[in-house]
Order: structure tokens, then C-alpha cells, then sequence
């Protein structure tokens, strides 16, 4: 829902060059006679931000931004109309239509603009913009066509609406829907004069809801033919028509070429698919449909229980897509590339009349004015095969199943649920299947919920309310009333409707169930945009919603006669895309909705009529005729007639400043009086804040409020300084239970102390634990081998080992290495006493000599041998003192 920035802007204010705009001017002025409306008005149109409206039969043309820029000029500044004449901003178009006009539509393209009136249709070539920003007081002409010169004339049926096909390649196909529900099909050239004289397709609902066969006469009834009498001339009254569709990627592929047309009686019926001779097809179109038809045709052929009507409408259906994959798309190049297609020609052009589509459950039904149709979604999941090509198309949420809106004259707006869609059907070639359509002849619609707004003083046949799409969310519409227009958002319940329509694995036992909690708790989002309106306009325009730049913005802009509405609307941050960082927007401060301004009434500004009224007796009495008002007054029945006239006009105009004058009064007196109440609630309110937080002394109270604590301060001080108090005393409990603790604990120990008690620490990491107790579980036991449990078990028993570094580590290291020297001792001993009887069996027979050397040798062996003793010993003194110690610790640990 889009926030609302301001109502009625400063630049539409009276006296402002922007507001004469939609203002009549006084030579201009018109007398039409009231004829029987069989349409809405739509006398505001756009190209971008560019506006057309109506202003009495004249038809002009501005910009949006140039009527913000020119009333932000002299904004504010209230002044009469006899000041000096301000540079006007709009131009002047002139068109040949003669009867007062009742609708505009613009092209897609923007080229051309369709004028109509009761009866007649003028199709109008648009210049660019270029030439039209150069105001000139002379009007442009410009250049113009006559729609349908016998089919759209005074004595053929009146107009109801003028709808642009959204798949015509150059924008360029214009519907038109007549009361008595004949459909043509204009495919304008403004080359070529008879594409304006002759419809490309023409066809009456009448005779195509009856009809059996393709081969019968469904043209509509041309000029000077009598029409014979059809039990359905009522029933088949038509309000409106739109399309399906918008010709998006979003939307499912038959939607934007189906014509939906609403009767006033309440009866809704589908023309699919309605076409041009040539059209464009979007991306998505064309592998949606052979997806779908093709899915279908296969679940069909399996099926033996399957009907033949719907045989035969898979067959048509698959026929022409064949006809159309067989043809060579046209490349347009522009803006977006499009694929332009022929219309099959296997088939009919005039496809078969679907409905009537009934509402269930039936509501109380007015007179419908108008119709709005909301595509179902595309089928994603069936076009991508892979998700991250779905992920990157990046669509939006929406529902696969259709919504329609009907407005009615009673200012209800019916929301309904096209459940069985729509899809493409033909009449038959030859009447034989006439029993199958009769047994499918009436589809229903799903009534969703009934939005019920204020119908003001207007009785049912003045209010013809309209609907206007929102540029920014397919799912959100403006609705205008009489009483106003209203924003209606569908984004609160569509993503719970459609995650229980979408997912196929959902709990089917509560679906009932799930269904009912949300249509009664689903509610459509509604919020009013203009301001109250001090009466109802019953012949107020369709509304326009403008997204330009940063210097237009968003605008809902809608006029009555000479009274512009306008409101400025946030504009909305672009779809997130998938791929998008995850951001949440800051919620905004909450502030109360603030009133609209004032806005004078018209007849503070209107000029009083009396200086005319004596220019015109003035002129009389120059004639002669009768008597002369510039004369001396005189006591006669000529003085009495003009005192009696001018007393009359100025009495008309004296009351009608009165009931202004008196509307404001009362509006001043309102605000004083809601003024003094406010003064009131802020003096209450001071006298209570005094109460609490103020001395004994403070204003009396006023009788029937509440009695005030007088002292308020002293108490809430003796409060806080008792807590203050009670904390100071926690305080003190908790230092002297600090205190016991330490006694109760010891002294505090010194720097050795704690450096030992670090070493010990560190020594009971060291240790090894104690041996484990035996085990009895059965998993401890009981050994299997390739066994999960007996494989976790060992390696979590071999991992448990000492570390490398351990004291038992380096105890084990140490008897190793003292074995090993023993062994080394041992070794050199018997070495040593080897060589010593070798020596003494040598000496014995060499001679006396060699002696002295003998003996130095056997005395270095000696001291090398204690030598080594020495070490053993020593090392043999650690281990024990090592060993002592370890036993020692154990014993402690223990």
C-alpha cells in the first residue's frame, strides 16, 4: 500500500495557473441538456506523465510537471480572478466531435487518442510532445478519423467503452463494445482510410451465445437492418469490457488475448482468443501454451473417462498451435524486440462465447459499471527446468488462479476467484456438437468478499463507479466513487490462498478446514486517498495514477466538473530481485493521519452576474422598447420588474455566499472548539504529570476527573532515597560475608606459594590417570571383531597413551638408557678382563722390555672403567630419586 505524501497539493489551489486547467472558461461555457448515461466518464487520459482531459466540450493537453512547476510558483496565494491574466499552461486540442465527450483513450503507442461520446468514436493522431510544449492561444487541430461511420452513429446503439488490444504490434487495434453487446475489431492505419470505415472483426454476443456452428451468420447488424427480437436484448446489456491480460512475461499465455465483458444484469462472459490479424506474442507466451496443451492432450489420451467436449477443445487447441509453430515470427526491433505472428487461419477468427460466468454465492447485485481482471501467474516450474534459470527470472508472487472485480452502482466491489480459468475454445465446424457446449454452458465465480464503501445522498442510478490499475502492483486498484477514491491492495491474502492452491503435497484433510479460517480472516487491504469530500460527485472521471521522475513522482489525479482531486503517493522501491542483499526497511514513526486543507468554494471566486444584467438592460433601453433604466427612478411597473430581477439574482448569488461564508464559520468554530478540547487534554494532563512529579501546589481539578495526588515529589524522593538506602545496606552484607570467607579460608598466599601450587598443577596434568576398573558391560567383554563398538573402543584406548613429554614418559626413557649403559658396562668389563689375561699370557713370554708400556696401558683402562662406574652410579642415584618421588605423588593423588 503506497503512503500517502499529501492531498490536494498546494499547486492545485484556487487562483493558481494549474487549477485553471480543469477550469471552464466563462465565454466557454455550455448548457447541455441531461441525457441517460449508458457509460462511465473517463475525461482524463495520459501518455506518460502527459494528461488529457475534458474540460466542458473542449479537450486540452499538459504535463504533469509543468502544472507542479507552475503552481508551486504562485502557490499559496489567494487572489481574484480579475488580476492579471496568467501564462496558461496547457494547450488546446481541437476534435470534430460535436456531442458532449465522454471517454479518452490512449494507445499503447501513444499515436493515437480515441474521443467518444454517446453514440460516436474519433480517433485522433497524436503529435509528440515537441509540439505541443509551445502554448498558443489559437487550439491545435488535429487530424482525425471517423470510427465506424454506420456502425457508430445516432441511430445505432450507444457506445459503452473503447479498449486497446495489449498484443497489437503497433498499438494500433482498437475494441469497441456497444450497449446492445456487439464487438468490433478495428486495425487502424491512418494511411489507409478504410480500415476506419470497416471492422476487421465484428461479431453479436446475441448470436454467438446461441450459436452451433462456425459456418452461421455472427456478424454484428449493420446500418439500415432491422434487428428481430432475441429473448437475451436484456440479459445482454452490456457495462464494460477489458482484457485479461497486459501482455507481460508474468501472466499466463491466455490471458492478454482474452475479451472480458460485463453485463449490467450481473452476467460475465469471455471471448478467447480475440485477435487481431497480426500480433506479438511475449517470451513466456507461446512455451507456456504448448506446455500446458500439450501436458493436457497426453493426460486426455490416457483417459478413458474423459468427455468429448473436452476432446474436442484440446484438439482445436493443439491445431493451432500448430499452426503457429509452423510460421516464421516477424522480428520487430524498438524498445523491446518482439516476435510478431499471423492469426491461424485453421480456425475461426470469432472464438466461442464462454459464460455466463456466475457468481457463488450470489451476492445482492446492483447494476454493474464496471469490470477488472487480474492475470493468473505464469507456470514457472514448467517453462525452466533448471532452478537457477527460475531463480534468475526473478518473477513476483501472484496467484495461478485469476481475480475479477466488479464495481456496481450500489458502491460495492465484488471480488471473485476465477477458478476453472479460461482457456482458448471454437465453435465447431459443423453443428453436430451442439449438446456438448450446453452441457459446459454456465461456469461459476468464487465470491472472495464484498468491500462495501460510502454511498454519500446518491440514489442507485447516479453513481457509476470506476476502476484505475496501479502502475507499480498488478494486485492493487484504485476504485472511484462518488464519495472519493480508494485504494484496494489484494497482497494481504493472495500468498496464503496461494500456498494452499500451489502445494500439491499439502495435508488434503484440512484443506476445508485451512480454506475457511482464511476467508474469514483474509481482508483486503482498503485505505481512502482524497480527502472527505464536502458532497458526492456523481459525475466524477475515472482516475489516472501518473509514475514519472523525480520531479512528478506518483499522482492520482480525477476531476468533477471544474473540481480537481489530486494525491501525492510515495513512490514504491523497485521488486527485489532474488539475487537481491536481504535489507528490512526501517518502519516509520507512526503519525496521525493529518486533515485535509481548507479549499474555499468556487462561489468565493465566481464573479457576480448583476454588472452583465444592467450592461444587458443598458443595451434594452437603447432600443427603446421599453423603459430606460439610466433615466430617473421612477415609481412604475418597468422600475419594479428590474428592482424585482436584480433583487432575485442578487439574493441567488447573497445565499450562495452565505452557505460558504457558513461553511467556513462552522469549520473555524470547529477548530476553535477542537482547539479548547485539545487545551484541555494538555492541561489535564499537566495537572497529572504535576500530581506525580510536582509539588502540593498545582491548578484545581475540574469536576468529574479523576482526583490527583497532591505531594507527588516528596513520596517519589523518600522512594528512591529508601532504595538508595536498601542498596547501601546490601552493600555492606555482602563486604562482610566477603570478609568471612577469607577468614574462613586463610591467609592469602605468598608468590611461592602460588608459583608451587602452579608446578603442582601442572605435575597432575602430567601424571597418568588411574588405572580404569574393570569392565562389565557386555560391549566391554564381549570382543567382535569388525565391530563398530570394538573399533571406537580401541583406538580410543590406544589414543589414551602418555604424552610425549609426560613424567612417566621421560621415567621409562631414563630406565631404558640405564639399561642400556649397564649393558655397555657389562660388555666393557668382560672386554677388560679379556684383554688383561691376554696381556699376562703375552708378558710371560715376551721379554722384560715391553714391560713398562704394558702397565701404562692396563692403568688408562682402569681410570676409564671408573670413570663409567661414576656415571652409573649417578644415573642410578637419579632414577631412585626419581621413582621415590613419582610414588610419592601417587600416594598423594590418591
Amino acid at each position: 500500500m503506497p503512503k500517502i505524501l499529501s492531498r490536494q497539493p498546494r499547486w492545485l489551489d484556487h487562483s493558481t495557473a494549474s487549477r485553471d486547467f480543469f477550469l471552464v472558461n466563462g465565454k466557454d461555457k455550455l448548457t447541455t441538456e441531461e441525457t441517460t448515461r449508458d457509460a462511465p466518464y473517463r475525461r482524463i487520459a495520459q501518455r506518460g506523465t502527459e494528461v488529457f482531459a475534458v474540460v466542458g466540450n473542449e479537450l486540452r493537453w499538459t504535463d504533469l510537471g509543468i502544472l507542479k512547476e507552475a503552481g508551486e510558483e504562485n502557490g499559496g496565494r489567494y487572489g481574484r480572478p480579475g488580476e492579471p491574466n496568467k501564462q496558461p499552461v496547457y494547450q488546446v486540442l481541437k476534435t470534430p466531435a460535436a456531442r458532449p465527450i465522454l471517454q479518452l483513450s490512449v494507445s499503447p503507442s501513444g499515436d493515437f487518442i480515441a474521443v467518444l461520446t454517446s453514440h460516436t468514436c474519433h480517433v485522433c493522431l497524436l503529435p509528440p510532445r515537441e509540439h505541443l510544449n509551445f502554448y498558443d492561444s489559437q487550439p491545435v487541430k488535429l487530424r482525425s478519423f471517423h470510427v465506424g461511420p454506420t456502425a457508430h452513429v445516432l441511430e445505432q446503439s450507444p457506445l459503452v467503452s473503447a479498449v486497446w488490444h495489449p498484443l497489437s504490434p503497433a498499438g494500433n487495434a482498437l475494441v469497441t463494445v456497444t450497449k446492445d453487446a456487439c464487438v468490433r475489431l478495428w486495425e487502424l492505419d491512418h494511411n489507409n482510410r478504410s480500415t476506419f470505415n470497416e471492422p476487421a472483426l465484428a461479431v453479436d454476443l446475441k448470436k454467438l451465445k446461441n450459436a452451433t456452428s462456425a459456418r452461421e451468420d455472427l456478424g454484428a447488424s449493420r446500418y439500415g437492418t432491422s434487428n428481430g427480437f432475441s429473448p437475451d436484448q436484456v440479459e445482454m446489456q452490456v457495462a464494460s469490457s477489458c482484457f485479461g491480460g497486459q501482455g507481460r512475461e508474468d501472466e499466463d499465455g491466455w490471458s492478454s488475448m482474452t475479451l472480458w465483458v460485463a453485463m449490467t444484469e450481473g452476467n460475465v462472459y469471455a471471448l478467447c482468443p480475440f485477435l487481431p490479424s497480426q500480433f506479438w506474442t511475449p517470451a513466456t507466451l507461446l512455451p507456456s501454451l504448448s506446455t500446458s496443451v500439450v501436458s493436457k492432450k497426453r493426460v486426455i489420451e490416457q483417459d478413458r473417462e474423459v468427455t468429448e467436449l473436452e476432446k474436442l477443445v484440446i484438439n482445436q487447441q493443439s491445431a493451432w498451435l500448430t499452426d503457429l509453430d509452423e510460421q516464421d515470427a516477424t522480428i520487430i526491433e524498438g524498445a523491446t524486440v518482439m516476435e510478431v505472428y499471423s492469426r491461424p487461419s485453421n480456425l475461426s477468427p470469432i472464438p466461442r462465447l464462454q459464460g455466463p460466468f456466475e457468481v457463488t454465492p450470489e451476492p445482492e447485485f446492483g447494476g454493474i459499471t464496471d469490470i477488472h481482471v487480474i492475470a493468473p501467474k505464469t507456470n514457472d516450474e514448467s517453462l525452466f527446468d533448471d532452478q537457477e534459470d527460475l531463480d534468475w527470472l526473478g518473477t513476483e508472487d501472484g496467484l495461478s488462479i485469476g481475480v475479477i472485480c466488479l464495481a456496481t452502482d450500489t458502491s460495492k466491489v465484488h471480488v471473485c476467484l476465477n477458478v476453472e480459468g479460461v482457456e482458448a475454445e471454437w465453435l465447431p465446424k459443423r453443428s453436430r456438437a451442439q449438446n456438448l457446449y450446453e452441457m459446459d454452458a454456465v461456469k461459476d465465480l468464487l465470491l472472495f468478499e464484498t468491500l462495501d464503501f460510502p454511498r454519500g445522498d446518491q440514489t442507485t442510478s447516479d453513481a457509476w463507479p470506476t476502476f484505475t490499475p496501479s502502475p507499480t502492483d498488478r494486485y492493487q486498484l484504485f476504485s472511484g466513487q462518488p464519495t472519493g477514491v480508494y485504494s484496494m491492495s489484494f497482497r494481504p491474502w493472495i500468498s496464503g490462498l496461494e500456498s494452499e492452491l500451489a502445494d500439491p503435497g499439502a495435508a488434503q484433510e484440512g484443506v476445508g478446514f485451512r480454506l475457511n479460517i482464511l476467508l474469514e480472516s483474509a481482508r483486503t487491504d482498503v485505505e481512502t486517498m482524497t480527502s472527505d469530500f464536502d458532497r458526492a460527485y456523481p459525475d466524477m472521471s475515472a482516475a489516472i495514477a501518473v509514475l514519472g521522475e523525480a520531479d512528478v513522482g506518483y499522482v492520482l489525479l480525477t476531476s468533477a466538473p471544474e473540481q480537481p482531486f489530486a494525491v501525492v503517493l510515495e513512490v514504491p522501491s523497485a521488486t527485489s530481485h532474488p539475487f537481491a542483499p536481504d535489507s528490512v526497511a526501517p518502519e516509520s514513526v507512526f503519525s496521525p493521519e493529518s486533515r485535509a486543507a481548507y479549499r474555499p468554494a468556487d462561489v468565493l471566486f465566481q464573479e457576480t452576474a448583476l454588472p452583465a444584467q444592467l450592461e444587458a438592460w443598458r443595451r434594452e433601453s437603447a432600443t427603446g422598447a421599453s423603459g430606460d433604466v439610466r433615466g430617473q427612478i421612477r415609481f412604475s411597473p418597468y422600475t419594479l420588474q428590474k428592482i424585482t430581477e436584480a433583487h432575485r439574482l442578487l439574493s441567488s448569488e447573497t445565499h450562495n455566499l452565505g452557505i460558504a461564508a457558513a461553511d467556513l464559520f462552522r469549520r473555524c468554530e470547529r477548530m476553535v472548539s477542537e482547539m479548547k478540547a485539545q487545551v484541555e487534554k494538555v492541561k489535564e494532563l499537566s495537572n497529572r504529570i504535576d500530581s506525580v512529579t510536582g509539588e502540593n501546589e498545582f491548578p484545581e481539578q475540574a469536576e468529574g476527573s479523576p482526583e490527583l495526588v497532591r505531594g507527588g515529589r516528596g513520596k517519589i524522593q523518600n522512594r528512591i532515597q529508601a532504595r538508595q538506602d536498601k542498596t547501601v545496606q546490601l552493600r555492606e552484607r555482602v563486604e562482610g560475608l566477603r570478609k568471612k570467607m577469607r577468614q574462613l579460608g586463610g591467609r592469602e598466599l605468598s608468590a611461592k606459594e602460588r608459583a608451587f601450587a602452579e608446578e603442582v598443577d601442572r605435575l597432575e596434568q602430567s601424571i597418568p590417570p588411574a588405572r580404569a576398573a574393570a569392565p562389565t558391560s557386555p560391549t566391554a567383554i564381549v570382543k567382535m571383531e569388525n565391530s563398530e563398538i570394538t573399533t571406537t573402543t580401541e583406538s580410543q584406548s590406544d589414543a589414551g597413551g602418555d604424552p610425549a613429554y609426560s613424567l612417566a614418559a621421560r621415567f621409562r626413557a631414563a630406565q631404558e638408557v640405564y639399561a642400556r649403559l649397564m649393558q655397555q658396562a657389562d660388555d666393557a668389563q668382560k672386554q677388560l678382563q679379556q684383554a688383561q689375561g691376554g696381556a699376562q699370557e703375552e708378558s710371560a713370554s715376551r721379554p722384560t722390555t715391553a714391560g713398562g708400556s704394558h702397565a701404562a696401558a692396563a692403568d688408562y683402562r682402569q681410570q676409564k672403567l671408573a670413570y663409567v662406574f661414576d656415571l652409573l652410579e649417578r644415573e642410578t642415584a637419579l632414577v631412585d630419586a626419581v621413582g621415590e618421588r613419582l610414588e610419592k605423588l601417587q600416594v598423594a593423588a590418591r
